[in-house]
């Protein structure tokens, strides 16, 4: 139905050129209604339900064009900024630390990191340090194995909840899941948003080993834990254009 906007089949996003050159659109079969999100380091995705008329997407992405625009210059603007350089300092707001990051060639071939107090060091194989990103992303996610599994420990007995398993991992399009088996992902780029973000995100997660969908059950049972939880939730939803890009870089 979409082909004529640059939609694949089987739910893979193309651009839709048609509307926006930086706009991709996916069909979901889960999605019940339509929804604009950043997906990292420099996309915006529209996902749209299964069988949605493409008239009505138009006019969806019409009526929320100043969004588009808004989120689009943000992510220009992190992505000009941050480049593909190499990062000097890393701020996790979620831990309230910052670390310094400095570079030097590996002494026997194999790519490492080195964290001393305040400063990471990153021993890189490749003279131009493009083996940088993949070693950030080893410590980062060793910082967030270290600091928000037992926080949500935490949070989970204050709820009164017990997920059966957690995982930590680098993702681009959610800040936490939780499946039907109880176990709970979440995301390592969450250490770089405020506390209070984390703390909804957990208690938004751990929600749903009670109810698995989004009905209003599940919101009372969000809302008992996070009165404020509707503000959280949108300026999470923001937070994505703050992730720097190097988390996302491939190229190593």
């Amino acid at each position: 139905m979409f082909k004529q906007l640059g939609l694949l089949e089987d739910g893979q996003a193309a651009p839709w050129r048609r509307l926006d050159g930086h706009l991709t659109v996916r069909e979901s079969r889960r999605a019940k209604r339509m929804i604009l999100q950043c997906v990292p380091p420099h996309t915006l995705e529209l996902v749209v339900p299964s069988g949605t008329r493409p008239k009505l997407v138009e006019a969806f992405v019409r009526e929320h064009r100043d969004w588009i625009d808004r989120a689009h210059r943000e992510l220009s603007d992190g992505l000009s900024a941050a480049g593909v350089q190499r990062p000097e300092r890393i701020d996790l707001k979620a831990i309230g630390g910052e670390w310094e990051v400095r570079y030097s060639a590996a002494s026997n071939l194999r790519a490492r990191w080195r964290a001393c107090g305040q400063r990471l060091t990153l021993h890189c194989v490749d003279p131009a340090y493009r083996d940088g990103p993949r070693l950030l992303r080893g410590w980062l996610l060793e910082q967030a194995r270290l600091h928000l599994k037992p926080w949500l420990a935490a949070e989970a007995e204050l709820c009164g909840l017990r997920p059966a398993k957690v995982q930590v991992r680098v993702q681009k399009t959610r800040w936490g899941s939780c499946s039907a088996q109880g176990v709970i992902s979440l995301n390592a780029s969450l250490l770089f948003v405020e506390p209070e973000l984390v703390r909804y995100l957990f208690v938004h997660e751990l929600s749903h080993l009670r109810v698995l969908n989004h009905s209003r059950r599940f919101w009372r049972c969000v809302e008992r834990f996070v009165p404020d939880y509707r503000v959280l939730d949108k300026r999470l939803e923001a937070a994505w254009t703050r992730i720097p890009y190097w988390l996302f870089d491939k190229r190593a």
